[in-house]
């Protein structure tokens, strides 16, 4: 199906939203039409893919909404994931600063040639759609069972409107650890050579780009929220908490798929925790990502711990059934 067909299947499962829907000759609102068309197409390639090998009713739209934000609906079967305008003006972005700060780090500096900077651009633009649209595929696979209207925000700017419930966290963590393996899966097979090998260098900097772009992503819309740490509040957990959880999961599932001693990967985190810490995202934002990590090493283990140990009352989880949906997906 094309983004048309994805749009007009929206409005019959979910007519509450088809004032909300952009149609495709609406596409010239877009700053940069030509990023936006290339994120709409990737995201309904995607769709296509996984509603056709997971079996499922599964649509992909986008939302009149200027706000950071993507969506999971589900409803009596069937599905929707929703990208707002806001998202996927801001994402741009977003991905192009990272990789300009990037490419100012000092081992980036000299092992990334000119011309090897708008792959790598490439290569995080798709990565981090693939994190993005599978983070919300993850809540779409959580709900399965569900008969009631259902809805899932990327963040909605970690609302307070709710109460806390720990299910929200636990289903958060989920989603992201399964946006965070296909994001490494698609890049892995983005930078394999001909001979499904890898080069030490372009590994380095690619893994260490992902994972500096996902938690920018994290970072710049949790706004003054990474300042002050928290555990049982809001609708989602603690950006940092998140980018942790993300981190974790990219580096295991690339060590899984890789025969590369540890040593490696555990330079890529320390490289990123460096960068992370050095940047100023705005005059008042300013990340000391070390420091409040160190000052809360121990709370934020035991949460994550605790959550851990909680899942196991959620059998619905993706982390659940993660390698027969990864195997269904990738086949």
């Amino acid at each position: 199906m094309n983004y048309s067909a994805h749009i007009e299947k929206a409005k019959i499962h979910f007519p509450e939203l088809r004032l909300h829907l952009l149609d495709e000759a609406e596409f010239n609102i877009f700053k940069n039409q030509d990023f936006a068309e290339k994120c709409i197409d990737l995201c309904t390639e995607l769709c296509n893919s996984a509603s056709k090998k997971l079996n499922v009713s599964l649509n992909f739209a986008v939302n009149y909404n200027y706000a950071f934000n993507a969506n999971a609906n589900v409803k009596e079967k069937h599905s929707l994931i929703t990208f707002n305008i806001g998202l996927i003006e801001k994402i741009e972005a977003v991905i192009n600063d990272s990789i300009e700060l990037f490419q100012h780090e000092n081992i980036a500096r000299f092992t990334i040639q000119n011309n090897e900077k708008e792959k790598l651009k490439q290569i995080s633009n798709k990565c981090c759609i693939y994190y993005l649209f599978y983070h919300e595929l993850a809540h779409v696979i959580q709900s399965f069972d569900k008969e009631n209207l259902i809805t899932y925000d990327f963040q909605e700017q970690y609302s307070n409107d709710k109460p806390f419930d720990i299910k929200s966290h636990i289903y958060e963590f989920d989603a992201d650890l399964f946006g965070s393996s296909m994001s490494t899966y698609r890049l892995i097979e983005e930078i394999k050579n001909f001979n499904n090998q890898f080069e030490i260098f372009p590994l380095f900097n690619s893994l260490t780009a992902l994972l500096f772009t996902i938690s920018n992503v994290i970072i710049i819309f949790s706004g003054n929220l990474f300042q002050k740490i928290y555990y049982k509040e809001k609708s989602h957990p603690h950006p940092i908490i998140r980018i942790i959880k993300c981190n974790e999961q990219i580096l295991s599932f690339a060590s899984k798929n890789m025969a590369i001693q540890k040593e490696f990967f555990e330079a890529i985190l320390q490289r990123t925790t460096t960068m992370i810490s050095q940047l100023e995202y705005s005059e008042k934002l300013k990340i000391n990502y070390e420091e409040l990590y160190k000052n809360n090493e121990v709370e934020i283990s035991n949460y994550i711990d605790e959550i851990e140990i909680i899942n196991d009352n959620y059998r619905e989880l993706v982390r659940f059934k993660a390698q027969e949906i990864f195997n269904m997906l990738s086949r």
